[in-house]
């Protein structure tokens, strides 16, 4: 398969940073963002966090842009964040993904932490992007990164959702809430390439003329940077499956689509990490969100050429 594609980052990236204030969630860390379109808007909804490592806590927050490359906080954020009363909730809700189920219905995966060895892939419904009604873990064990086919069914049926964080997963569902899970991973790491270490869900997949089009996230093996730390290294790439079998990979990247080149992509919480959660079309054009160095937000801009 020739598919050739492009991704151009935004030359003023990044587009959101921590917001460092008295009593801000995000004050340490914005990064990992879902984004979708709504009422010609799009919105971004972000980790952020309001301490490091051993100490953060992760909330969800709201940013809305009319170009897709300048955002405003909502005013009202976070709006999802640990519920109290849930153990499994004391370190907070991370890393989403978003989708729209009908007309005026969105759907959204996210993790949760305890703070010990305990993660959990959950979801929420909402009606406005604003509200979310939690309705609990979605696929049995540890896993993350959940994300779920635009705009499709598997045999007009069911839904399509790729997931986890260190071989890809596959699983099906009629109503987003029972879900089935295929007894094979669908995507492993590769020895001697820029996924060698692990593969993780990326952004919502989408539908185009070769088949089901995925970004997932990958690391390579520790590797000599700057010739003296050695880091893993972040780096998405590009699957793609077939449309009348979710689970039948026809198509691979041999090289990343995005590496982490820029200063704010290589330092931050986590060092050398680009991590792509969000993906839309807005204005005839692909956009693509992620996280840099576990720290910022940033934006590129993606073109398909056969």
């Amino acid at each position: 398969m020739d598919l050739k594609i492009r991704a151009i980052k935004y030359r003023n990236n990044p587009i959101l940073i921590p917001l460092i204030e008295e009593g801000s969630f995000e004050r340490a860390a914005v990064y990992n963002p879902a984004a979708i379109v709504k009422e010609n808007k799009i919105y971004l909804i972000y980790r952020g966090e309001e301490d490091y490592y051993e100490q953060y806590i992760s909330r969800l927050g709201l940013a809305i842009s009319d170009d897709g490359f300048h955002f405003k906080r909502y005013e009202k954020n976070p709006i999802l964040e640990e519920d109290l009363d849930n153990p499994d909730e004391k370190r907070g809700c991370e890393d989403p993904r978003v989708i729209q189920v009908d007309k005026n219905e969105f759907f959204l995966t996210y993790v949760t932490f305890n703070g010990g060895q305990n993660i959990k892939l959950c979801g929420a419904f909402s009606k406005d992007l604003i509200k979310f009604k939690k309705i609990g873990k979605l696929v049995p064990g540890k896993e993350k990164s959940g994300a779920i086919v635009q705009n499709y069914k598997y045999k007009d049926k069911y839904y399509v959702m790729y997931f986890g964080d260190d071989n890809l997963k596959v699983a099906f569902s009629e109503d987003l809430i029972k879900w089935s899970v295929a007894k094979k991973p669908v995507l492993a790491p590769r020895k001697d390439y820029f996924d060698s270490f692990l593969v993780e869900g990326g952004p919502p997949p989408i539908l185009i003329d070769e088949g089901i089009f995925m970004i997932y996230n990958s690391a390579r093996e520790h590797q000599k940077y700057d010739g003296k730390t050695s880091w893993l290294s972040y780096s998405p790439g590009i699957a793609i499956f077939d449309k009348n079998d979710p689970k039948k990979l026809i198509y691979r990247s041999s090289q990343p689509l995005l590496k982490p080149t820029e200063y704010w992509e290589k330092y931050g919480k986590v060092n050398y990490v680009i991590f792509a959660t969000g993906l839309v079309k807005f204005q005839e054009k692909w956009l693509l969100y992620y996280g840099g160095a576990d720290k910022s937000i940033g934006v590129a801009q993606l073109t398909f050429k056969n």
